[in-house]
């Protein structure tokens, strides 16, 4: 009898062993993907910023080249100015040659004195400043690129340290889940080497007919009790567990098979309550009953009551979602 209890407690620690190996594995999948979807997210950031340096290039390199026209608009200018001045000087150092040639002494005393003035004026125009470049051949732009090579240097992940993993897949407790009548009771628990916090669970369950799952619960409690099922159908049944992290995997499927009677031993009040995601959240110490009565195609109505206070509370799943 006693070696019959030992492994019985043997075989217990060797399902859970089991069931945590598929965990680690599941792990090894889920990490897989986390790691391409992190490294895609880096890549799209790293290119924004590129682009966002290869426009910033651009409006300087904008910049460079109105510089660059407005230089060569003064020389050009300068060079013009400088050109018809040159030309006229020419033009007078040439004719007061001539002038000084003239043989005819009383002609040249006539207009002698109105030359020299002439060309005393056109030296003045030579002055300071004239023969002096405009403008200079460098470009008096600095580009300050310090704070941003700084800022890449020190571009990094806010936080190093691995965040705390998701919940790992609850396990349904097969021995505490049953039918009655037109209700079903769903107990379920974390996996016995599991470490990582929780801070509720969604536990969710089909139309009857194979359709789509949705939430019937959300809350720390561990136990729920649905009501108000079809008679004669066949649900599936899931849960999974949620912290700050996220939200773990399903866990197994349960299929439950509801009485033939048709009889309800209970009737609530109708509200309506549509079938997509709804969430009831509960932070009560006591296991939840939650009956649904079907009424017509896609509506549903629940009464959620405390088992411990016999506590009624009808409200609609849409408005407490909407809140």
């Amino acid at each position: 009898s006693q070696l019959s209890q030992a492994l019985n407690g043997l075989s217990d620690r060797a399902k859970e062993a089991k069931e945590f190996l598929v965990q680690l594995r599941n792990m090894v999948q889920q990490i897989q993907e986390n790691s391409v979807e992190f490294e895609a997210c880096l890549v799209a950031q790293c290119d924004a910023l590129i682009d966002a340096l290869n426009r910033r290039k651009a409006q300087l390199l904008s910049r460079v080249n109105k510089e660059h026209e407005h230089k060569l608009k003064v020389v050009r200018d300068q060079i013009s100015h400088c050109t018809v001045k040159l030309r006229q000087t020419t033009g007078l150092m040439e004719y007061c040659l001539e002038v000084i040639k003239e043989n005819d002494p009383s002609g040249f005393l006539q207009i002698s004195d109105a030359l020299i003035r002439r060309v005393h004026l056109t030296e003045d125009q030579w002055g300071k400043g004239t023969l002096t470049p405009r403008m200079t051949t460098d470009f008096d732009l600095n580009l300050d690129n310090a704070p941003l090579l700084q800022s890449i240097h020190q571009l990094d992940f806010v936080q190093m340290k691995v965040s705390s993993p998701v919940p790992a897949p609850p396990i349904l407790q097969l021995e505490e889940c049953c039918t009655h009548n037109n209700s079903a009771t769903l107990s379920w628990k974390q996996p016995p080497l599991s470490t990582v916090q929780v801070e509720g669970y969604i536990l969710e369950l089909d139309d009857g007919n194979g359709g789509q799952f949705r939430e019937v619960y959300v809350g720390k409690e561990t136990m729920c009790t649905v009501d108000g099922l079809h008679f004669n159908s066949t649900y599936s049944a899931r849960v999974k567990a949620f912290n700050k992290t996220g939200v773990s995997p399903y866990s197994k499927t349960l299929v439950l098979q509801t009485s033939e009677d048709t009889q309800s031993e209970e009737q609530t009040l109708p509200f309506p309550v549509p079938l997509e995601r709804s969430q009831l959240r509960r932070m009560s110490p006591f296991s939840s009953t939650l009956n649904l009565q079907p009424s017509f195609p896609g509506r549903s109505y629940f009464e959620l009551r405390s088992s411990a206070h016999q506590l009624s509370l009808h409200s609609s799943l849409q408005s407490l979602n909407s809140a």
